[in-house]
């Protein structure tokens, strides 16, 4: 099991581990991940600043492709909509690799596919053969979505194995092209995997118990991981996580030239401590600030020079005019650092609120405990 529950809280049923998907945004990967429940991203949506998170995470991690943007059901069929071409695969699939290289067996990676289109699927696991052989020698698990089509579904992984090249992990979908639990149940007689993904649905959906209580009785053993959209159910008007966002906005910051109260600091475990960080600019200014703090406190050419060489060692030099004084208790600078200090602390607190508003709404989800850093 990827994560186990908080022994106060519902367990989640033995070697089962669910992922919150959508979770795209740094803010939302902090918060899951503070709550000891892995995440899942789309590789499509992800900027670098998160790709450097999920790298630093140090937890487990879904990786989709984004491949179900690529179709659209509309009167009982589906239509491609968004095709994605060989640049976008290239482009995810060497996200896919920077990430497998820095998680290894704690990324779980969906394969090129297309959803319901069995053909196309195998054309684009043998197309992308080399780069699934790279990934694979991280020790990542890719997962082959069990399509529907002409073949079974027994029949159709063991060619996807065979024309990848490499090991493959069989994940239902649950949702566009669903698998059906006849279909499942088949499949798992007949291929015996040790895991399987359930895609699309988590531990919360009234579905959800009874088939893994199905899926128990036919494969004791396996290993199941599920994924579903967290967040998507609770933000919208009058719904728990956007009110509680909206919640911790309207509230103020306190004690900024001390250790900064704030609800949102609170909930992310973050600490801001004016005392231990105003000497520190190179901790909290960026590049851009230090620049801006030189002109607001009057530096020479020279004196922005060496201050933005060494900000810190600089702020301790003593004053020329006075060496009984150092740069940082100059009025002119000191008056400059706090405007720029107040500045940072709101931004922060700002950029952590959906953090906070997370680790509020789902700190009692049974997947989940609380894992602090």
């Amino acid at each position: 099991m990827l994560f186990d529950s908080n022994p106060f809280r519902s367990p989640l049923p033995k070697n089962v581990s669910v992922f919150a998907s959508g979770s795209n945004r740094v803010a939302e990967i902090r918060g899951f991940s503070k709550l000891g429940m892995p995440v899942g991203v789309s590789v499509n949506h992800l900027t670098e600043s998160a790709i450097q998170t999920l790298i630093h995470l140090g937890q487990p991690v879904l990786v989709d492709s984004g491949a179900f943007s690529e179709v659209s059901f509309e009167r009982g069929e589906l239509h491609v909509v968004a095709p994605i071409s060989d640049a976008d695969w290239q482009k995810r699939l060497a996200i896919y690799l920077r990430l497998a290289e820095s998680l290894g067996e704690e990324a779980l990676m969906v394969a090129p596919d297309q959803v319901g289109n069995q053909q196309e699927t195998l054309k684009r696991l043998s197309r992308y053969r080399v780069e699934l052989a790279q990934i694979a020698s991280t020790g990542a698990i890719l997962l082959l979505p069990l399509q529907v089509g002409e073949l079974s579904h027994a029949e159709f992984f063991r060619e996807a194995v065979r024309v990848a090249g490499v090991p493959l992990t069989p994940a239902a979908t649950m949702k566009k092209a669903p698998t059906s639990n006849d279909a499942l149940i088949e499949f798992l007689q007949q291929v015996k995997p040790t895991h399987l993904h359930l895609l699309g649905i988590g531990i919360e959906n009234r579905r959800a118990a009874r088939l893994i209580r199905v899926l128990r009785h036919y494969a004791p053993e396996v290993r199941l991981t599920l994924d579903s959209n967290r967040l998507r159910a609770t933000t919208g008007k009058h719904r728990s996580l956007t009110m509680k966002e909206t919640e911790l906005r309207e509230c103020g910051l306190d004690d900024l030239y001390g250790a900064v109260d704030s609800p949102v600091l609170a909930a992310t475990g973050e600490r801001l401590d004016y005392t231990d960080l105003i000497a520190m600019p190179s901790l909290w200014a960026s590049n851009q600030d230090l620049r801006n703090i030189a002109v607001a406190a009057g530096f020479s050419v020279n004196q922005s020079a060496a201050f933005l060489s060494d900000p810190d060692g600089f702020l301790q030099q003593p004053w020329p005019d006075n060496e009984d004084i150092t740069w940082i208790e100059h009025p002119l600078t000191s008056a400059a650092l706090d405007r720029f200090w107040v500045n940072y602390a709101a931004a922060t607190v700002r950029s952590s609120v959906r953090t906070a508003a997370i680790i509020s709404v789902f700190a009692g989800s049974r997947s989940s405990h609380t894992v602090l850093k």
